[in-house]
């Protein structure tokens, strides 16, 4: 067993690491960013008629983003674009999120899904589900059963 590897094998290895650089840079970026690995930074509230999301998606455009929703969860997927770099210019540091991202959020079930309301402008996608009015928080008595 040799101790020190040939040149063949320092070769080999250098051409896998090559490869394997090679991929990593063609793969999305799906670094953690404000917590979060998908880089989708959510705000969610609720107003007296609606459940709103509001994500912020800078450089991201409307055809490159989809949003669906089902009974109880709504997805948020997408594509943002690579940045553009000249020849000339080397990056000092590089932390804005690109490539493909994929985000699902649950939803109570006191929400409406069937009149979703989504909005792209300046970077923010606002995402506007009504809640049910009969279940927007309104006080009802239980009558209580006595048991023997």
């Amino acid at each position: 067993m040799a101790l020190h590897p040939t040149d063949e094998e320092i070769r080999k290895i250098r051409l896998q690491l090559t490869q394997l650089v090679k991929a990593l840079e063609q793969m999305p970026q799906k670094s953690p960013v404000a917590g979060h690995p998908t880089g989708l930074c959510v705000d969610s509230y609720l107003t007296e008629e609606d459940l709103v999301f509001q994500i912020d998606l800078p450089g991201v455009d409307q055809q490159d983003l989809k949003v669906s929703v089902n009974r109880n969860s709504m997805t948020i997927e997408g594509n943002r674009p690579r940045p553009i770099v000249d020849d000339n210019q080397t990056f000092i540091m590089a932390e804005r999120p690109f490539g493909a991202f994929k985000r699902e959020l649950d939803l109570p079930a006191t929400v409406d899904t069937s009149q979703v309301e989504a909005t792209l402008k300046n970077g923010l996608l606002t995402v506007r589900i009504p809640r049910r009015p009969e279940r927007r928080g309104q006080m009802r008595e239980v009558a209580i059963r006595h048991l023997d």
